[in-house]
């Protein structure tokens, strides 16, 4: 393309999870809670009137953030900052700490929009495997970069690291910290107090997963008033619009909706890794709303794909380095999930 950057002509872009087009398919591929959301956010919905539209909304998203740091007990709004999904966050957080040429730490394998966002902002990935029960190793805390992005619960794996050693991270790291925690509401703890503790430290969420609203585009960073100060220097004047103001407010408010919800996922995630693993598959112990299920016979997990998109049901495989020999596969209800489990025992049974 002759008009394009060059930056780009190595670029291929982030490949998101399949969305089938037609009806009657078990989707189990793109991490979506498979509970609706909140009955309070359906109310604000139905109650948006025609000065919402025709009006710019708050640039701020004040009363949002006023009432996420309030939840999460934290001084004031100059906290938080809300985003367009976490994508923009992420993205934000690169263009406001990172200069082009320099370096971004990730384990590996890890949440593959990162490397895309670093090509785009033409600095580079540095790569650190994690040991083989997805952990970080000790080769991790002794790199240098200008950023660290660390999921936390680890996608694809499912796998959290301890607090412990998020704490020597941003004890030791000479650079900002983005602990990812999208799927932190599945866990057994996170992180959300580490922007008190730590000046480097950014905690990131988003709504799309325990909140059921992966259509709203919803995200949010919680970090020191410095940090918020030069990531506002950046993003866009009217990032989110009125609607989605509107909704983040609601699902917070019924953080117990959400809650409850979270539980039921944990629920049949137990259920299902027990059964996957009764069926020979190798299954971390997932803080997730997904498990990794490892296969390493005939036929390959890139033939169980496959023949379980031949009857509707949808995982997500990824032909990349480590996981080859993996399915990625969402939690959903239990009666979807054993449709699944009926559909391997013909499969590999």
């Amino acid at each position: 393309m002759k008009y394009g950057r060059a930056i780009l002509k190595d670029v291929e872009g982030y490949v998101p999870g399949e969305q089938p087009k037609h009806g009657n398919i078990i989707k189990l591929n793109t991490n979506e809670n498979p509970y609706p959301p909140s009955p309070k956010v359906m109310d604000v919905l139905r109650q948006i009137g025609p000065d919402a539209l025709r009006k710019y909304p708050d640039p701020a998203a004040a009363k949002f953030r006023e009432t996420y740091a309030r939840h999460f007990d934290y001084p004031g709004p100059e906290w938080v900052l809300l985003g367009n999904g976490m994508d923009e966050l992420l993205a934000l957080a690169i263009r406001t700490f990172v200069d082009p040429g320099d370096a971004v730490l990730a384990s590996y394998p890890t949440y593959s929009l990162y490397e895309v966002l670093c090509q785009l902002h033409d600095c580079r990935m540095e790569y650190v495997d994690l040991d083989e029960r997805f952990q970080l190793t000790e080769r991790f805390f002794g790199c240098a970069a200008r950023m660290c992005l660390l999921t936390r619960p680890n996608a694809p794996s499912g796998v959290s690291s301890p607090r412990e050693d998020v704490e020597r991270l941003c004890r030791t790291f000479d650079g900002i910290v983005v602990i990812d925690e999208a799927y932190v509401d599945f866990a057994d703890d996170d992180c959300m107090d580490f922007p008190k503790r730590f000046d480097n430290a950014v905690v990131m969420r988003t709504f799309s997963k325990s909140f059921s609203l992966a259509g709203m585009r919803l995200g949010t960073a919680v970090a020191r008033p410095e940090v918020i100060q030069e990531l506002l220097k950046v993003k866009d004047s009217y990032n989110m619009d009125a609607v989605s103001q509107a909704v983040a407010l609601a699902a917070l408010e019924d953080y117990g909706y959400m809650q409850a919800n979270a539980a039921k996922v944990r629920a049949t995630r137990a259920r299902l890794r027990a059964a996957l693993i009764a069926l020979g598959f190798t299954v971390p112990e997932s803080q997730s709303n997904f498990l990794l299920a490892q296969w390493d016979r005939s036929p390959s997990a890139r033939e169980i794909f496959d023949a379980l998109r031949a009857q509707n049901i949808v995982v997500r495989y990824f032909n990349l380095r480590r996981l080859q020999n993996a399915l990625r596969i969402s939690v959903g209800t239990d009666e979807e999930c054993d449709a699944l489990l009926d559909a391997l025992r013909g499969i590999v049974g």
